[in-house]
């Protein structure tokens, strides 16, 4: 952000009802200090249940205070955003992104504008320092980011697997392939280093440094909720190399006099099919074990493919990841397309009207062989008409430009430019972060 850290300025937004004249009769916006200033907008904003010490460090590890925004009243912490600067593989490879995390407002302060303004100041500060051209997030609920121009980019499925139902719809081999069972922290360099190695296969995932590394496997004893210690199953291949992990966690549960303990999956990641198949098949053979579920897996994720029967999993899809364009032009030429595309596009944008207008994107797939897409303001009449909500839902490689448009989202101004534009923003495989931050 432009203003260094504890920056402070004056913002139209109303104050309470009832505050009086000078200063306590505004809020303040202001760049973050430190971490512990978030603590007590956030135990308010989500129910007053306080992080341990030990989280708190561990998410102030990663924080970056001069990416992020706090708004005060009289002085005091009232809303909050954190920012952070992430490298995440879009469509074609790794790019910048602005992570946006912890937007949070105190319940006295509630429906008073904060969030649109600190999403506002945030945004804007991006735009006008050229930095990341997109920005990313997670929300905790599906309807609140959509007006501000983020669109559902990625999605989830939950699944849980009766451990009777583990069968595989046929044999994979995992000759020469070996398991073990340890401690996150044991296998912390063979998670970091499959985890870095699978980073190319999805767009969604966000590199990791130590300190993100250290937030993935954290083992925080309050958010156990009656489950034992996180464990990591680590698969090697022939050579002591490691190939796959899991993080998981069982919980006791007993139905009639029998085991029927739950196994909770975290994240899986593997370096090739045997490795994956390997390391479901170890968990749905775990000992007590009634069911395996995972709260988040990709929607095309290969264990439906594996099961013999896929439904058995009860699998639900849910929304997942938001983006928006910072700006859309930068943006749209960050990734590549898996078809050629020459569209016009004619864009709303209320929250960052800079991307208004019409807009040419022209590009060859997967990056031809003259280099990377181009997008530039035109004259031109429009193909499609859409907001940067729908640009969001695509960004990523995920959403359609053909379901947006069949639910009244997307306008086709020009014959077969739907079709054609929605093959090239698709990508296979799907978008997936299984990580919030």
């Amino acid at each position: 952000m432009a203003a260094g850290a504890g920056a402070e300025v004056m913002s139209p937004v109303a104050a309470p009802a009832g505050a009086g004249g000078g200063r306590a009769a505004g809020y303040t916006f202001r760049t973050a200090a430190e971490w512990a200033e978030f603590g007590a907008v956030l135990d308010l904003a989500y129910g007053g249940h306080p992080h341990s010490p030990a989280h708190s460090a561990v998410v102030g590890a990663v924080f970056e205070p001069k990416r992020s925004l706090v708004a005060c009243y009289g002085g005091r912490p009232c809303a909050t955003l954190a920012g952070y600067a992430l490298e995440m593989t879009l469509p074609g490879g790794p790019s910048p992104v602005a992570g946006i995390g912890y937007v949070a407002v105190a319940p006295p302060h509630r429906r008073r504008g904060l969030m649109r303004e600190l999403l506002r100041r945030a945004l804007t500060a991006l735009h006008e320092e050229r930095a990341e051209p997109v920005a990313v997030l997670h929300s905790t609920e599906p309807g609140i980011y959509g007006r501000f121009g983020f669109g559902s980019a990625s999605r989830a499925v939950e699944v849980s697997v009766p451990t009777e139902a583990r069968a595989f719809a046929g044999e994979v081999d995992t000759a020469g392939l070996t398991l073990d069972v340890v401690s996150p922290e044991e296998a912390r360099a063979a998670v970091a280093d499959v985890y870095c190695a699978c980073l190319s296969q999805r767009p969604g995932l966000f590199r990791r440094d130590d300190a993100w590394q250290r937030r993935a496997v954290e083992d925080e004893p309050e958010s156990r909720h009656g489950a034992g210690r996180l464990l990591c199953m680590v698969v090697s291949g022939p050579g002591g190399e490691p190939r796959g992990y899991a993080l998981y966690r069982l919980r006791p549960a007993w139905q009639r006099s029998r085991p029927r303990y739950a196994l909770s999956v975290r994240e899986v990641f593997a370096l090739d099919p045997a490795a994956y198949a390997f390391i479901w098949r170890s968990l749905l053979d775990t000992d007590l074990a009634g069911a395996v579920s995972a709260a988040a897996r990709p929607v095309d994720d290969p264990l439906l493919a594996l099961l013999d029967d896929p439904r058995s999993a009860a699998p639900t899809v849910r929304d997942q990841l938001y983006a928006r364009a910072v700006d859309l032009d930068r943006a749209l030429t960050a990734r590549t397309y898996s078809a050629p595309v020459d569209v016009v596009l004619e864009v709303r944008d209320a929250m960052c009207p800079w991307n208004e207008g019409r807009w040419q994107l022209t590009a060859e797939a997967d990056g031809g062989s003259h280099g990377a897409a181009a997008c530039t303001r035109t004259g031109a009449a429009a193909d499609l008409a859409l907001t940067a909500r729908e640009v969001g839902a695509v960004l990523l490689g995920g959403g359609s430009l053909v379901q947006l448009a069949h639910a009244g989202r997307v306008a086709e101004l020009r014959p077969g430019a739907l079709r054609a534009a929605s093959a090239a923003f698709r990508h296979d495989p799907a978008p997936f972060c299984p990580m919030a931050f």
